[in-house]
């Protein structure tokens, strides 16, 4: 395996793009294309801090008879079934406790029936509940249900952790957009919020188990955002991106107070869809170091 290959491999398993990777070792971009390409090796000044960067050793970089493999050796490897493994059984624990919740909900709502009736002071409609929904209602649970639905994903999630690692890697433009989704993701997420309360304001009690439905995926994906920027491994890039995240994440906010508050509908969604893709198209490469598409 020549030392071009590694690089390649090396930067795509960090999920950095070429201007990233040359930013963070002190060299410019047509650098590290070139040693990727295999037309030149990095001088002695740089090869030690990229072997550093990676956490691979130097020998290891440079010997074409030493395989992917040979970084980890047997040890790790094992360690690493072995976490995979705990994934597995965690997310099977977890699975299953939030699919015996939503069983358990289920026969309840059979033994101990309700109907739960909406009939807003001066509103023309009436509206009822019957079944698992009424159940629900009566009971004020369906904060409970959406949880048991979020954590049951989550479960899966962890049980398919490794397959899903794989198959991403395997796929050079979804490995290159995986910022990019909880991005997307915690935007369609807080208008969806945002309209939720509206409407509850309006007295449209039936909107609060939407609520929940967005406001949990909602906290998911911000957290996502967050581990996102903690895997840059430059403490000052690491800095600025939060700071700009931040800002980012309150203009979202301050656009979902206006349209719990205010009511302004689609228009709220136009500002919420102008400022993400703003986000996403300029900020991000030009003040953030990435660039969503396939990588070079």
């Amino acid at each position: 395996m020549t030392f071009s290959e590694k690089l390649i491999r090396l930067r795509k398993r960090e999920g950095l793009s070429q201007e990233a990777l040359a930013e963070a070792l002190g060299v410019s971009r047509q650098a590290v294309s070139r040693w990727e390409q295999g037309t030149a090796l990095p001088d002695g000044a740089k090869l030690l801090p990229c072997a550093r960067y990676f956490g691979v050793s130097v020998d290891w970089l440079l010997d074409e008879t030493q395989g992917w493999e040979a970084q980890a050796g047997p040890a790790p490897a094992a360690a690493g079934k072995a976490r995979s493994l705990a994934w597995i059984i965690g997310g099977g624990a977890l699975a299953g406790l939030s699919l015996l919740g939503l069983l358990l909900m289920g026969i309840l709502s059979s033994v101990f029936p309700a109907v739960y009736t909406e009939a807003p002071l001066g509103a023309a409609w009436v509206r009822s509940y019957a079944g698992l929904s009424g159940f629900l209602k009566v009971h004020r649970l369906e904060w409970l249900f959406a949880l048991c639905l979020v954590t049951a994903a989550v479960g899966l999630w962890m049980i398919l952790r490794s397959r899903l690692r794989q198959a991403v890697e395997k796929n050079p433009v979804l490995q290159s957009n995986l910022t990019l989704l909880p991005i997307a993701a915690q935007a369609g997420l807080v208008y969806s919020a945002a309209q939720c309360l509206w409407w509850i304001r309006q007295g449209r009690e039936d909107y609060r188990g939407a609520l929940w439905f967005s406001l949990v995926p909602l906290v998911l994906a911000s957290a996502w955002m967050t581990w996102n920027l903690m895997k840059e491994k430059d403490p000052v890039r690491r800095r600025r991106n939060s700071l700009i995240e931040l800002g980012y994440c309150t203009g979202q906010l301050c656009i979902g107070l206006l349209t719990a508050d205010g009511g302004i509908g689609l228009v709220g969604l136009a500002l919420n869809l102008i400022l993400c893709l703003f986000y996403v198209q300029w900020v991000n490469p030009r003040y953030m170091g990435r660039r969503f598409g396939r990588k070079k």
